[in-house]
């Protein structure tokens, strides 16, 4: 090994300056610190502080009459409004009857109990009448009559 001079180490100088870094990473905390108080402030001024009330105790519970008074003609108006016979309406279509009279009637009608009240009524047309009364372009050339007769019928 002739050349052992040559393999001896020498450092590199820094690139970048270490004071350089420094102030860099000083100037950006400072502007962050500047940033947080500049929007703390912000949110004083515009957000109004409430104060909280001072903690005091409850008052004793008390049982109020007059408000049972109260639940009992209440209680009394509905249970009479459901044991009673009268009309709903002006009308005098339409009556109340009281509830167990109502309970006996639905139990006599057995298995009928939920039937419809009335029978369903029919259509007031057929399902193909549209199709049927349709005028074609041929029959507009022909007066409006339609093109061929319907299926099941005459010529209206």
């Amino acid at each position: 090994m002739p050349d052992e001079g040559h393999l001896q180490y020498v450092p590199e100088p820094p690139a970048v300056s270490m004071t350089f870094i420094g102030w860099t990473a000083f100037s950006a905390l400072l502007l962050l610190g500047i940033a947080i108080g500049g929007f703390h402030a912000i949110y004083q001024i515009s957000v109004p502080t409430k104060t909280v009330p001072a903690p005091a105790t409850f008052p004793q519970p008390r049982v109020d009459t007059g408000q049972i008074a109260e639940l009992h003609r209440i209680e009394s108006a509905q249970r009479s409004k459901l044991e009673s016979w009268g009309w709903t309406n002006d009308q005098h279509t339409l009556a109340t009857i009281p509830i167990e009279r109502a309970m006996q009637l639905l139990a006599g009608k057995g298995s009928d109990a939920y039937a419809p009240l009335l029978a369903p009524q029919p259509a007031l047309s057929a399902p193909t009448a549209a199709a049927e009364r349709a005028v074609t372009p041929d029959a507009a050339a022909q007066g409006g009559q339609p093109a061929a007769p319907p299926p099941g019928g005459t010529k209206p």
